[in-house]
C-alpha cells in the first residue's frame, strides 16, 4: 500500500511541476476579462468578450473560442464570423476563424513584442441562448471554460433588454467548487458580476432565470418546454451552495485539523520514544579524542560498538542501514589486514597484486573474509578481488521479456551465492566477540517503546496517507493544486520517513545502554578529531602516534582523504611499505575500486534476479450543468 502511495504522491507531484513548465509560445498574463451578454429577445443574444493580455515576450497573435459543448437549449447556435477589434491598432489580415466541431476559435494575427499590452474585443452573435419554459426564462451558460492562462480579474455583464427592474429574477455565478467567489450587483433589470484569481482553465457559469410574466413577451415560443422550473432552479442552486460550503468545510477546515491532530499525535509519541532510548548521562557532542579508544579489527569495532554488521550493510538489500558504508567497511578491513602484514601488495608497471602472507596468525572472521574477497587464491590482481562473485549488468541490459525468467533465476542465484559469503563473515564476527565475554552494550526495546515507536509511525503516515489523498482529489476532482499543497503533502512525508529509518534501526540493533553510549561516546569523539585532522593546532597534530591505525579508522569512517592529505603535508611516511603506498602512490585508487567491486556485484545481482521488461483536467465541481465554454491564449 505504501508503494502505491508513494507512486501517487510522485505522480501528483510531477503534475505540479509540469503545471509549472511553461509551455512553447509567448509568455504572457491576461490582466482582465470582461464580457458583456445583451439578452435582445428571448431568441437573440449578443456577446462581447474584451480581454487585455500583457506580453513579456514577442508574440504573433492572440486567439478566443467560444463553444457549444454540453448540454444547450434546442436550436443553439453561434453566427459566425464574429466582429474582432483590437484597441488601436489596425489589422493587416483578416482574424481566421476555425470551426472546432464543438465551437469556433478565432485566431487574431497581431503581432508584437515584449512589453505590449493588448485589448482585444471579440463580438458573438448567439441564437436561442435561453431555456424558455412554461414559467421562466432560464440562462444556464458557461462562456469561460478553457483559459490558457489565468486571470486576475473577471467582469461579466448581463443586460437582458426584454426585463425591467421590478421584473422578478435571480443571477448566480459559479465556479469550481474551491473556485473564486464572485460578487454581484443589479442594477434596474441588469447584473454585474466580478471575481478575481481565475485559475487556468478554470470555468464560470452564469445560472439565472426570469419570471416570464414579469418580461415583455414575443408571443408562443416553439421551444417552449412546457415545465415549470423556477421551484427546481432554486432546489438546483441550493444544493449547489450546500455542496459547495460542505466541500470547502472539509478541505479547508475538517481535513486539515483531522492531519494536524494525527501529525500532533505521531510527534507526541515520537518525542516518548526518543526520550526513552535516550541515554540519561549527557555526552559532548563536539569533543575530540586523539587516541584510539580501542585498537581492534574495524569489523569488530563495527559491530561491538555501533552494531553494524557486515550482512546488514550487505550492497544486496535495498534499503540497508547502518554506521557504516559497506565499501567502507570492506575497504577498512583490506588496509587493516595490509597494515598487520597479513596481506602485502606489490606494485608494478600496469597492475598492483595482493599477496595473503602468515594466514595461521589471524582469527576465523578475518580468514572468512580472505576467502570472500581472495577466493582459493592466495595472491590476486586489485581488479580481481571479489572476482567469485563477479556478474556484469550485460545479463540484463539488453535483454527481451522472453529472457527474463532465465535472468531473474541468474540473479537470485548469485545474490544467494554473496549473501552466503558475507554471512559466514558476520557470524564469525559474531562468535569471536562471544569469547571476549564483554558486558552488553545494546539491550533490546520495551514494549513500551515499541509501542509508542510504532504509534508514531502509525499516525505520521495516516497524517502523509490523507494529504496525499486529499491532494489528489483537489487536483484531479476539485481543479484545485497550489505548491502550499505540494509542499504540505512533501513535510508530511518528510516525518514519518525521518523517523521510520530510526527506529528499524533500534528494533534492529537495540538500544545503547549506559556502558554502551560512552564507548560510542569515546569512538565519536574520535571521528570528530580525525574530521578536523586539517584544522587541528601544532600541538594536538604532534601528540598523534599510530599513523597507521589513524589510517585505518580513517578510512572506515570516511575521512581517509583529509588524513593522507595531513600525513603529505608534513611528510609523514610509514614503516610498513605497502601502508607507504597507500598515502603516496595510486594504490590507494586501486584498492578503492577493489572495494566497490563487490557493491557492484551485489547491486547488480539484485537487479537481475528482479528483472522486468516494462510492457509497452477536470472542471472542478459546482456547475449546474450549463454547456457552451470558452477560452482565450496567444500565440
Amino acid at each position: 500500500m505504501k508503494k502505491i502511495l508513494y507512486v501517487l504522491f510522485a505522480v501528483m507531484t510531477c503534475l505540479f511541476v509540469t503545471g509549472l513548465v511553461k509551455a512553447d509560445g509567448p509568455s504572457y498574463e491576461i490582466q482582465s476579462y470582461r464580457g458583456t451578454l445583451i439578452l435582445e429577445t428571448w431568441d437573440d443574444a449578443t456577446y462581447e468578450e474584451e480581454l487585455v493580455y500583457h506580453f513579456t515576450t514577442s508574440y504573433n497573435g492572440q486567439y478566443v473560442t467560444l463553444g457549444s459543448a454540453g448540454k444547450m437549449p434546442q436550436g443553439f447556435e453561434i453566427v459566425t464570423p464574429p466582429l474582432v477589434e483590437v484597441e488601436g491598432r489596425t489589422l493587416s489580415q483578416e482574424p481566421e476563424v476555425q470551426n472546432l466541431g464543438d465551437g469556433y476559435q478565432v485566431k487574431i494575427y497581431n503581432g508584437g513584442s515584449a512589453g505590449d499590452t493588448v485589448k482585444v474585443k471579440v463580438t458573438w452573435q448567439l441564437k436561442n441562448l435561453l431555456y424558455v419554459h412554461r414559467d421562466i426564462l432560464l440562462l444556464n451558460w458557461k462562456p469561460i471554460s478553457d483559459g490558457d492562462q489565468g486571470v486576475k480579474k473577471v467582469e461579466l455583464q448581463i443586460i437582458p433588454k426584454f426585463a425591467s427592474e421590478v421584473s422578478k429574477s435571480e443571477l448566480n455565478i459559479h465556479t469550481s467548487y474551491m473556485g473564486p467567489d464572485a460578487s454581484i450587483q443589479k442594477e434596474g433589470a441588469n447584473y454585474i458580476a466580478s471575481l478575481k484569481n481565475l485559475k487556468r482553465k478554470e470555468g464560470v457559469e452564469i445560472y439565472a432565470y426570469w419570471l416570464k410574466s414579469d418580461v415583455a413577451s414575443f408571443g408562443e415560443s416553439d421551444r417552449d418546454t412546457g415545465l415549470m422550473e423556477e421551484a427546481n432552479y432554486h432546489r438546483t442552486e441550493a444544493g449547489i451552495v450546500q455542496k459547495r460550503t460542505w466541500i470547502r468545510l472539509f478541505m479547508k477546515v475538517l481535513l486539515p485539523i483531522l492531519v494536524l491532530l494525527f501529525l500532533l499525535l505521531a510527534i507526541y509519541y515520537r518525542h516518548r520514544f526518543m526520550q526513552s532510548v535516550t541515554s540519561a548521562k549527557v555526552f559532548p557532542k563536539n569533543s575530540r579524542l586523539y587516541e584510539i579508544p580501542n585498537n581492534v579489527a574495524p569489523l569488530l569495532m563495527a559491530s561491538i560498538v555501533y552494531s553494524t554488521e557486515l550482512d546488514e550493510i550487505s550492497p544486496t538489500k535495498k534499503h540497508a542501514r547502518g554506521a557504516f558504508k559497506f565499501d567502507q567497511l570492506v575497504q577498512a578491513t583490506l588496509l587493516d589486514l595490509i597494515d598487520r602484514k597479513n596481506i602485502i601488495c606489490e606494485q608494478y608497471d600496469t597492475h598492483t597484486v595482493l599477496t595473503i602472507q602468515n594466514e595461521d596468525t589471524l582469527d576465523e572472521f578475518e580468514r572468512e573474509f580472505l576467502r570472500l574477497a581472495f577466493g582459493s587464491q592466495k595472491y590476486c590482481r586489485t581488479d580481481d578481488l571479489f572476482s567469485d562473485y563477479e556478474i556484469s549488468d550485460s545479463l540484463y541490459k539488453y535483454a527481451s521479456k522472453k529472457d527474463q525468467d532465465e535472468i531473474r533465476e541468474r540473479g537470485k542465484q548469485a545474490q544467494n551465492r554473496i549473501d552466503a559469503a558475507i554471512s559466514r563473515v558476520a557470524q564469525a564476527v559474531q562468535q569471536k566477540i562471544q569469547t571476549f565475554t564483554l558486558p552488553s552494550y545494546y539491550r533490546p526495546l520495551e514494549s513500551g517503546e515499541e509501542s509508542a515507536g510504532r504509534k508514531s509511525l502509525f499516525f505520521g503516515w495516516a497524517a502523509w496517507s490523507i494529504a496525499l489523498v486529499a491532494g489528489l482529489i483537489a487536483y484531479f476532482v476539485l481543479n484545485w493544486l497550489s505548491i502550499f499543497c505540494v509542499m504540505y503533502v512533501l513535510v508530511m512525508w518528510i516525518l514519518p520517513t525521518s523517523f521510520q529509518g530510526k527506529f528499524s534501526l533500534y528494533q534492529r540493533d537495540g538500544v545503547p545502554t549506559e556502558l554502551g553510549a560512552e564507548q560510542r561516546y569515546y569512538w565519536d569523539s574520535f571521528r570528530n578529531m580525525l574530521r578536523d585532522i586539517a584544522h587541528l593546532e601544532e600541538a594536538e597534530i604532534q601528540s598523534l602516534v599510530l599513523w597507521n591505525r589513524l589510517l585505518v579508522y580513517a578510512t572506515l569512517f570516511g575521512f581517509a582523504d583529509q588524513v593522507s592529505k595531513v600525513m603529505k603535508l608534513r611528510q609523514i611516511h610509514l614503516e610498513n611499505p605497502s601502508m607507504d603506498a597507500y598515502v603516496y602512490t595510486p594504490f590507494r585508487s586501486n584498492l578503492i575500486h577493489s572495494s566497490r567491486l563487490l557493491s557492484n556485484y551485489g547491486t547488480t545481482a539484485t537487479t537481475a534476479s528482479h528483472f522486468t521488461v516494462s510492457s509497452g483536467g477536470s472542471s472542478g465541481g459546482g456547475f449546474s450543468g450549463g454547456g457552451g465554454g470558452g477560452g482565450f491564449g496567444a500565440f
